[in-house]
């Protein structure tokens, strides 16, 4: 997907992906926090505390940690969403309305959701309602930019246990140019918690990827 029709989604057209990859954004993010004196600390925590662990990381950016953590509390649904119903409902998260995440409906015959993910450095992630399936992806690299594509490959199909959630996958853009995307895939029937959490956690692993992969780049 990733703004484009996927061969493996037939029916789902969508405007061609930005040229940049996705490691372009992680590094830019990484960089402009290295900038502002932040250092990288990992933590392991359970799936459900991901949204937890990131309000966290927010306040402990200040200098001084203060106040408490009032989580959103995100609608949730039991009828099937629609692109129009799910954008509405985006509209409506704080990290739309404090500009952290840029929001986008994309017309067309097939429209999409376009997530500007402005804490990373801008990276572009996309929803799209197909059947009973709401998909959420992004370009993580194009073929051109790798050194070694046999051992990439090799590479990629022993990572998934490092990517929970999100698979990654071959796809020819429009403009003919072959790229692999990483994506997840959960029910329209489900609440927009789950599909915020869907969203962070294809950042979350299109991060890991980069990293992972990195020697792989040119």
């Amino acid at each position: 997907m990733a703004g484009k029709a996927s061969v493996d989604k037939p029916g789902v057209k969508k405007p061609p992906a930005e040229k940049k990859s996705s490691s372009f954004y992680m590094k830019k993010m990484r960089s402009g926090l290295a900038d502002a004196g932040y250092v990288k600390h990992e933590a392991w925590v359970l799936p459900e505390n991901r949204g937890m662990l990131k309000l966290v990381e927010k306040q402990l950016r200040q200098p001084v940690m203060a106040g408490s953590f009032n989580l959103e509390e995100h609608m949730t649904t039991t009828e099937t969403w629609t692109i129009e119903r799910l954008f509405g409902a985006l509209q409506a998260l704080e990290q739309v309305a404090s500009k952290e995440i840029g929001l986008t409906l994309i017309q067309g015959s097939e429209q999409s959701i376009k997530l500007e993910m402005n804490e990373y450095g801008g990276l572009p992630i996309y929803i799209a309602v197909v059947g009973e399936q709401i998909i959420v992806d992004t370009v993580l690299v194009d073929v051109e930019s790798i050194k070694d594509v046999p051992s990439f490959n090799d590479a990629v199909l022993r990572s998934r246990e490092l990517f929970p959630l999100s698979s990654i996958g071959i796809e020819v853009m429009p403009n003919d140019q072959t790229v692999y995307n990483m994506f997840g895939a959960l029910s329209a029937n489900s609440s927009l918690t789950n599909v915020v959490t869907e969203v962070h956690t294809l950042v979350d692993n299109v991060q890991r990827a980069t990293e992972a992969f990195e020697s792989f780049f040119h």
